[in-house]
């Protein structure tokens, strides 16, 4: 009998466990709820932790993996959009890369998308950035500055290269535009490889109990690459900035609904062609300037970083670092010369 109760007061408690993460979420998370806690993530995934804050998204989850991973991403117009599983990252970085054109860094950490892709190759200033996330980083091709770098073997790396059989040709589009892996191959390859040991994820800082930035009116928002035109448009009632490319509704692939995010950072770096195909050097620990979009306002200021395993810390004009709202963030690297434009 004595077991007996024992077993019924812990289910009583782990239910009301669950019930105070749910009202945490709504109060904390503004009713954004993470996958985690909604369910629908894998039953194999690495470990299961208790209640605690994305460090990326400020959403409260009832768990995560033990690090993230990023798919270098085809943005290549016309040829690979509308990209799959780009709505289930925490925060998506678009670099410039040669040609005029960008190149997505989706990172995925709370969700993990059944199709990811298309995969594209890696550039060494992707590496620079997934080092400060302790990511593993997934590609398909590099440029031979990359190749190089990521031999050292500074941060763990699956090549479709070496791991031909976890990536897959789609028929629906042309190569190299057509390449694919899943969140799930993923994750059995980091596992397998012994990768998924513990890592500290770098945080950002959240706003709380209804703090908001304040700052000059955003909510029409043009972040331009020579190739690529991009288009935020902020939305009152829930908060989110809806993302346009090319003058068209930005869509993941999988679900057919427009991308949106609640943050957006723009980090402004100082570049260089660096070979004949126009391949280019990006700096990325120089610092420079740095904007915020979020609740509908913009506030300008800096960016830093300290080295290439330390994290980019994002200031305002006092040197306060900058406060997100909970939610997803997107991260515009763009030329330092390179003119935002809002209203």
């Amino acid at each position: 009998m004595r077991s007996g109760r024992k077993v019924r007061r812990k289910k009583k408690n782990r239910s009301m466990k669950i019930l105070l993460v749910v009202l945490a979420v709504l109060v904390v998370g503004g009713g954004a709820a993470s996958f985690a806690l909604l369910g629908g993530g894998y039953s194999d995934w690495p470990e299961i932790k208790d209640p605690k804050t994305n460090p990326l998204t400020g959403e409260i989850v009832t768990e995560l993996p033990s690090r993230p991973f990023i798919l270098s991403t085809d943005n290549d117009s016309g040829l690979a959009r509308p990209q799959s599983g780009i709505s289930k990252a925490d925060i998506v970085y678009e670099f410039p890369v040669e040609g005029g054109s960008s190149r997505l860094e989706p990172i995925y950490y709370s969700q993990v998308p059944d199709k990811i892709g298309p995969a594209r190759s890696a550039r060494p200033y992707f590496i620079d950035m997934a080092r400060e996330y302790k990511a593993v980083f997934v590609h398909h091709g590099w440029s031979p500055q990359a190749k190089a770098y990521l031999e050292k073997n500074i941060i763990p790396y699956i090549s479709a290269f070496s791991y031909g059989n976890m990536f897959y040709r789609s028929s629906d589009r042309a190569a190299p535009h057509n390449s694919y892996t899943t969140g799930k191959d993923v994750w059995n390859l980091i596992r397998e490889k012994g990768w998924d040991e513990e890592q500290e994820v770098r945080e950002f800082q959240f706003f709380r109990d209804g703090q908001s930035q304040e700052g000059k009116t955003a909510v029409n928002i043009d972040i331009n690459y020579p190739v690529n035109e991009n288009n935020y448009k902020y939305d009152e009632e829930t908060g989110l900035y809806g993302r346009s490319v090319g003058g068209e509704v930005y869509t993941d692939k999988e679900t057919g609904e427009q991308i949106t995010t609640r943050n957006i950072l723009v980090q402004k770096v100082k570049s260089k062609v660096l070979d004949e195909k126009g391949r280019l050097k990006i700096n990325m620990t120089a610092g420079g300037d740095a904007m915020l979009f979020t609740n509908g306002t913009v506030a300008e200021g800096k960016w830093s970083r300290e080295d290439l395993d330390s994290p980019t810390i994002f200031t305002d004009k006092e040197g306060k670092e900058f406060k997100l709202n909970v939610g997803t963030t997107w991260i515009q690297v763009v030329d330092d010369n390179t003119e935002i434009s809002y209203k």
